[in-house]
């Protein structure tokens, strides 16, 4: 959801962050629409609202960062290599949840629903995400709007209003659900009880040691089972790649144009008026009390200085006779910033000041005065705040020409760089350039950005640019970059020659072999546990390692979690009996579970109950959402583009 993307940009590197853009689409009319394929890239239609592809890549984008920031780099990796589909399936996830979201927001419309926009401004300026020492800053909110793609404050504005609905809208089914006594200490006697197991390790090294794998053997296997062994395709590519830094120098201006955003920022460029203070802290229930005594000390003509180091209950000032560090009035306490800026001339005292912190007495030492860079003091900085700002509109502004020219004319790029290039008729320039990739491997590795993208990549080898022969869309690259292809020539997979391929087939073959083995094997181990026999000799054998019996809880994290799954899915067994099952780990090792006990032993724990009590409630009105959601879906008519190739295998709902 936006509120998401928001903390991205808040706190993530900017990078990572994403960029929302608008494409704007359009019909040719005439002969046109004949010449032009039809693109629908519009992946859903919600009750005839569009759902674009720009907003599920942007979702999609966002995602795959948060889940890389917690699984690191090489999850998408290591997901696509178990599942090649896997990422067609984390697209139509990631659709899915979004329409989920649009159907909620069309049955909130009908509902009537509406945040007055005082409430909207009120929890922007509530919001700790563009706040700075505490205080809602207006800087650091469009800051903060600008990392996380919002083009505007508006659109923000918008989003926040239709969040703050949604929740209005669920408050009911959220507030709704409890949980009984009995719920709760089911749950508790599930989570608190003990298992104790022992692990049984088959050593798959034992089972290949005597394979043998003949030269024929491997010809043979080789022209059964040649599409396994595959060179990866290729394509060579055009492409037009471009950054809102490749288009500075396409930023052209004048003494006024500096001038004029010299004036219009001027802020930027004023030092405001600081103050340097000494202050008397004093803290406690009689804090007060005890501040006027020493405001009357100073009155009879006692000295501040001696009175801080006595008093003062600030250990960091009170040996500098209270001295603070200068500071402008937004950027200490608002009652100290008040008292401190309405003392007019050094060596005034206010009296007693009540803060977060206790109760002070003010000394005014220095008045800094407000100070200001001229326009020609600041001019180098004025050009590189304005050419960079100048930039994202250039940048932006041929983007929109690429976008469109390239669709226009799909047979290639050369009309979309010369359309950007012309795009200021005083200056044309030369920066937006048609470059030409030589073959590209669908396997290679460590490829320099952009082509390192998993997004472009994606477009590289698409099979419906490829045999449409369409320039594909505009890839978004975050904020300030961009990447259209081409595809000019594509070389299909080919076997690779027996060769190259001898010692994988090799172990492909003993592997099969060692697995037929490991099979037999296990099943012979599973038939002595039923029979209540012992392992050890198979285990003296070296075949198999018994780990030593070890307890653990559905609390314990210490756990691979998989075994910790397997473990509490095997049945409880009669007294004095054991239950045991045969498993198979993601890396293929195989191993089997002995469940040696189970304790059951809940003891009381009001924090943990309280917090169990609130789960379920939670759980359950989740479930009441899931059920509100699906009524929803069912009452729309939910149309899915099946030409996108995420799409192929979904089943559409509510049509």
């Amino acid at each position: 959801m936006f509120t998401d993307k928001l903390r991205e940009g808040a706190t993530g590197p900017a990078a990572k962050i994403l960029f929302g853009i608008i494409i704007v689409s359009f019909a040719v009319a005439g002969v046109g629409s004949y010449l032009i394929p039809d693109r629908n890239e519009e992946p859903v239609k919600v009750n005839k609202v569009k759902i674009p592809e720009y907003e599920l890549e942007n979702q999609v984008r966002l995602e795959k960062n948060k889940l890389e920031r917690q699984f690191g780099k090489q999850f998408f990796e290591q997901q696509m290599a178990a599942d090649e589909n896997f990422n067609n399936k984390f697209k139509a996830t990631i659709l899915e949840k979004m329409i989920n979201d649009e159907v909620l927001t069309q049955l909130i419309a009908r509902d009537g629903i509406e945040i007055p926009a005082a409430i909207v401004k009120a929890k922007i300026k509530s919001m700790p995400e563009f706040m700075v020492d505490g205080k809602f800053n207006q800087e650091q909110y469009e800051k903060v709007l600008a990392m996380a793609g919002f083009q505007s404050p508006d659109v923000y504005g918008e989003a926040l209003r239709n969040d703050l609905a949604k929740e209005t809208f669920l408050k009911p089914v959220i507030d709704g659900e409890f949980a009984l006594p009995g719920e709760v200490s089911h749950l508790a006697e599930l989570l608190t009880e003990n298992r104790t197991y022992t692990m049984v390790n088959v050593n798959k090294a034992k089972f290949t040691e005597n394979v043998t794998v003949s030269d024929k053997e491997i010809a043979d296997y080789y022209e059964a089972n040649k599409n396994n062994y595959l060179q990866a395709d290729k394509v060579k590519f055009s492409y037009i790649y471009l950054t809102s830094e490749d288009v500075k120098s396409d930023v052209h201006y004048t003494d006024d144009d500096l001038l004029n955003y010299y004036n219009l920022h001027s802020e930027i460029y004023t030092v405001p008026e600081k103050r340097e203070i000494s202050h008397i802290l004093l803290t406690g229930d009689d804090a007060m009390e005890k501040a006027k005594e020493v405001k009357a000390k100073l009155d009879a003509g006692a000295d501040f200085a001696a009175l801080a180091k006595q008093y003062s209950q600030d250990p960091s000032s009170a040996q500098n006779g209270g001295k603070l560090p200068a500071f402008a009035s937004g950027n200490q306490d608002k009652n100290i910033a008040n008292a401190s800026f309405a003392l007019v001339k050094p060596g005034d005292v206010s009296d007693p000041v009540q803060s977060d912190f206790g109760v002070h007495i003010i000394k005014l030492n220095t008045i800094i005065p407000a100070t200001s860079k001229t326009f020609s003091e600041s001019k180098d900085d004025v050009i590189r705040r304005y050419v960079k700002q100048q930039s994202q509109e250039v940048f932006l502004d041929k983007r929109q020409i690429v976008s469109d020219i390239s669709f226009e004319n799909p047979d290639s790029l050369d009309l979309a760089a010369k359309d950007a290039n012309a795009s200021d008729k005083e200056h044309p320039s030369e920066t937006v350039k048609v470059q030409v990739h030589d073959y590209i491997a669908s396997d290679a590795k460590d490829l320099p950005f952009p082509f390192s993208e998993k997004s472009v990549m994606d477009k590289i080898f698409d099979p419906e640019l490829r045999e449409t022969g369409v320039n594909s869309d505009v890839i978004e690259l975050g904020q300030n970059a961009f990447v259209v292809v081409h595809i000019e020539d594509y070389v299909p997979k080919t076997p690779k020659k027996l060769e190259d391929v001898k010692d994988e087939i090799r172990a492909d073959i003993s592997a099969e072999a060692s697995k037929s083995k490991v099979d037999e094997y296990v099943n012979g181990l599973l038939a002595s546990l039923s029979k209540g026999e012992s392992l050890e000799k198979e285990a003296a054998s070296g075949m198999i390692t018994i780990d030593s019996p070890r307890t653990i809880s559905r609390l314990d994290n210490k756990v691979d979690e998989e075994v910790s799954k397997n473990v509490f899915e095997l049945a409880h067994a009669e007294k004095g009996n054991i239950n045991f099952g045969r498993y198979t780990a993601k890396n293929g090792d195989v191993y089997v579970l002995i469940l040696d006990s189970v304790e059951q032993k809940t003891e009381q724990d009001a924090s943990r109950d309280d917090f169990l009590t609130q789960q379920i409630s939670v759980m359950k009105s989740r479930a009441d959402n899931f059920v509100l959601i699906d009524s929803a879906r069912a009452d729309a008519k939910i149309e899915y583009n099946r030409t996108k190739k995420y799409l192929k295998t979904s089943s559409d709902k509510g049509e």
